[in-house]
């Protein structure tokens, strides 16, 4: 465990080293921002100005190369319309001078041949004329078309040039044309051309002239390097060539520098062509030296490309000397940085010292106030000790210790009130006869429980506590542990829940609840809070008033049945005796009526005995005698008995009928009263009322039942027993009759109590004996009777008659 002391100490301690080298490194960080920034000045303020003059001069070549090709356009388009226009003129002071004199043919002739003299200032113009239908009349550069028709003559690109001019001169009489046509002498590539032409109207002729635009491009060229030549004539501050690494001026004009590179491995042309391509840029290199006499220097060159002409422009200046000076200059700027820091990590050093001194103050006094604290609350929980105020450094501290005295005296007041609380609450927790437990809603595990929880389920708060529901459900479907989970999720969500569950006691044995689930608050936290009632014996109430009901309804039916079945019953009974009395040889007055009819009643007799028929006679006498029986029981069940009731004991009924049963021995039930074991657990019954012969038909009923039941078990090695069983409470007298036979399936619990159902053979039962006896402690006594049976173990049936009737 950290001390809080050692711990504040610390990270007081931390906290003026972090503040102190956050502070440190801060004043570094600005410090070197500071020397960067200026470095950054520094190089802005010696080069940035040599490169705006780079640019500068760049710019303003390339401007001059732009005046000087558009001034050279404009030149050229007027000289050609000035050339035709002194052709024109010419032309037609011949025609109007020699138009008299002279044949119409030789003057034309005579235009033709001055026209064609005439001289420009390109070598690949000259003068072409064409009339009016198409015929071409003069055409210096492409003789052989003179004389023909050119009017379907198409130019490389589809465009019938001669009636392009044909219609422009209907349009306007004279005017410029573009078109696309080729070089005089040269390769037949199509260039492209503008021409002047103006119609000569005497003659009906167009007279024209043109030029190349390459040729006005190829003039202009060479007018600015030869200008650029005499500017730069003494150094090589300009280079100019093409994007293809061909010098145009210079000292290495005309030789390929595209790979020349310098012993620092920059490719000077291939970068200034790449810097020219890419909208302009500077390229540092070392220049090379081509012969003895061109000095190395470092060298930064601004380059920009002229797109149209193919070519680039770089204007460099000599960076050797302001590169000197530059570092020159951020030499002293770091000087200044390296003081500077040191005097920074002086004073942090000292501060950190000072820190460590009040850090280490600051903890004694500390320490010896948290001691009082410490004492204060190891003896205060045992003591109601309180802290000496005279002895606190700090009045923060004062304030913790004036409020720590307070909490005593309040915690002294809670205590009791606590305990006063604590005792009424399970005062009423306990005294409750219903079983509540406080399950935790996350865990689902009880966390606290009532006594009669505990007397609910025989079991002590130890084994209650930390246990889930799952644990006391009998997890019998429908009520298993699924319908449990259902049920606590519904209870979840803020409802109250009332359901009936099947648990068990902590001996397994399963009684039925009714319970009542919803969520509360408790000590702050959602608790649920199950509270349970017993309704076993209500469950079997129920049962029993249902059996009742279906008793009652069959009783009307078995009254009808007996008065029927009695009367040919009894004609039965007469009929079957009379028999038997009238072939009886005893009888004196059938012996003077059988010697009248010449029968002997001996010999009779005798052959009745052999041929069985006296046997079948007292059979049926047998088998009436027996029905009457059961009409008798049938007319006991349909009525209620008149028998009076009278006070006593339980105990001595149940002993005359262990005494009849004992005395009831039939080789063809199969079972003998001195082979069965009698165990008789009788509790003191209280006096009440009740019908004592009833009550010993239902017992004597009951065990003879028990009897037969065990007669019918395989298990040759268990001992055949009976246990009785008595006891009470202040509203019941119980009997309990509990044999250890093979039980009685589940679906003939069901149908136990109905009148006629029997398992038993047909020569053995008549399936009212249970019916009947139930009727008896229902109907007759206000009681219940129930059985509980597991198939292999045995079957115990046990009988509630009130006290008070």
């Amino acid at each position: 465990m950290k001390s809080i002391v050692s711990t504040l100490s610390r990270n007081t301690l931390a906290l003026c080293f972090s503040t102190i080298f956050i502070f440190g490194g801060l004043t570094v960080y600005f410090m070197v921002s500071d020397f960067q920034k200026k470095n950054a000045e520094a190089e802005t303020i010696i080069f940035g100005g040599v490169e705006d003059q780079l640019i500068k001069e760049v710019t303003r070549i390339k401007h001059s190369i732009e005046f000087t090709q558009n001034n050279n356009q404009r030149n050229s388009i007027k000289n050609i319309k000035f050339a035709v226009t002194e052709a024109h003129n010419l032309a037609n002071y011949i025609y109007k001078k020699y138009k008299t004199t002279m044949s119409p043919a030789e003057a034309q002739d005579l235009i033709k041949e001055t026209l064609k003299s005439l001289v420009f200032d390109f070598s690949d113009s000259y003068i072409f004329i064409v009339s009016m239908d198409g015929k071409a009349i003069l055409n210096p550069g492409r003789p052989s078309l003179e004389q023909t028709n050119v009017l379907n003559l198409k130019t490389k690109d589809n465009k019938f040039l001669i009636r392009d001019m044909i219609r422009l001169i209907k349009n306007q009489k004279e005017g410029y044309i573009e078109y696309t046509w080729p070089r005089t002498g040269g390769k037949n590539t199509l260039l492209q051309k503008i021409s002047y032409i103006k119609l000569l109207e005497p003659l009906n002729w167009i007279i024209g002239t043109g030029v190349y635009k390459s040729t006005i491009v190829n003039r202009t060229k060479k007018e600015i390097l030869l200008r650029l030549a005499q500017d730069y004539q003494q150094d090589d501050k300009i280079t100019i060539g093409t994007l293809n690494g061909e010098p145009l001026l210079g000292k290495v004009q005309g030789v390929n520098t595209l790979n020349t590179n310098t012993s620092g491995g920059v490719f000077i042309t291939t970068d200034l062509i790449r810097a020219a391509k890419n909208g302009g840029g500077f390229v540092t290199y070392k220049t090379p030296s081509y012969s003895q006499n061109m000095r190395s220097y470092k060298k930064m060159s601004y380059s920009s490309a002229i797109p149209q002409w193919g070519w680039f422009v770089a204007c460099g200046i000599d960076i050797g000397k302001l590169e000197l000076k530059l570092a020159e200059r951020k030499k002293e700027l770091f000087e200044a940085l390296m003081l500077n820091t040191g005097g920074v990590t002086i004073i942090v050093v000292l501060i950190s010292l000072s820190s460590i001194y009040i850090s280490g103050r600051f903890k004694r006094i500390l320490t010896n106030n948290f001691n009082y604290f410490e004492n204060f609350f190891r003896k205060g929980n045992a003591e109601s000790l309180k802290i000496d105020r005279s002895k606190i450094s700090f009045s923060e501290f004062d304030i913790l210790a004036e409020l720590a005295n307070n909490m005593i005296d309040s915690r002294e007041s809670a205590k009791r009130e606590l305990l006063k609380s604590e005792i009424t609450y399970r005062e009423i927790f306990n005294s409750t006869k219903d079983a509540i437990g406080v399950m935790d809603l996350q865990k689902r595990t009880f966390t606290d429980v009532n006594q009669a929880f505990l007397d609910f389920f025989d079991m002590d708060r130890n084994e209650a506590i930390g246990m889930s529901p799952e644990a006391i459900s009998f997890n019998s479907p429908p009520y298993d542990n699924k319908y449990v989970a259902e049920l606590f999720t519904k209870a979840l969500s803020g409802k109250s829940v009332h359901f009936e569950w099947m648990v068990k006691k902590s001996t397994g044995e399963p009684f039925w609840t009714d319970n009542l689930a919803r969520v509360a608050s408790i000590g702050g936290k959602k608790k649920l809070i199950i509270v349970m009632r017993d309704v076993t014996e209500r469950r079997r109430m129920q049962k029993t008033m249902v059996q009742t009901e279906k008793m009652m309804s069959v009783g009307g039916l078995a009254a009808g049945m007996a008065h029927e079945i009695n009367n040919p019953l009894g004609v039965i009974m007469q009929v079957t005796q009379n028999i038997i009395r009238r072939t009886s040889p005893t009888l004196k007055k059938n012996l003077p009526v059988a010697e009248k009819c010449g029968i002997d009643l001996n010999n009779l007799r005798n052959y009745m005995d052999k041929r069985g028929i006296t046997e079948y006679l007292h059979s049926i006498q047998d088998a009436g005698t027996r029905a009457a029986s059961i009409v008798k029981s049938m007319l006991d069940f349909s009525r209620k008995s008149n028998l009076a009731k009278s006070s006593g004991t339980i105990e001595p009924v149940i002993e005359t009928a262990i005494s009849l049963a004992g005395n009831d021995y039939d080789f063809r039930k199969k079972y003998d009263f001195k082979k069965i074991n009698i165990v008789r657990d009788f509790n003191s019954s209280p006096i009440f009322n009740f019908t004592e012969m009833e009550i010993c038909q239902v017992i004597l009923n009951l065990i003879k039942n028990a009897a037969q039941a065990i007669a019918e078990e395989k298990n040759a090695h268990k001992i055949p027993t009976i246990t009785i069983r008595t006891s009470s409470d202040e509203n019941f007298v119980r009997i309990e009759i509990e044999d250890n036979g093979p039980g009685i399936d589940e679906t003939s619990l069901k149908r136990i109590f109905e009148p006629f159902y029997s398992t038993k053979n047909i020569d053995i039962g008549t399936g009212l004996g249970l019916s009947v006896s139930n009727f008896i402690v229902t109907h007759n006594h206000g009681g219940t009777i129930t059985v509980d049976s597991t198939p292999g173990e045995g079957s115990r049936f046990t009988i509630s008659l009130p006290i008070l009737t």
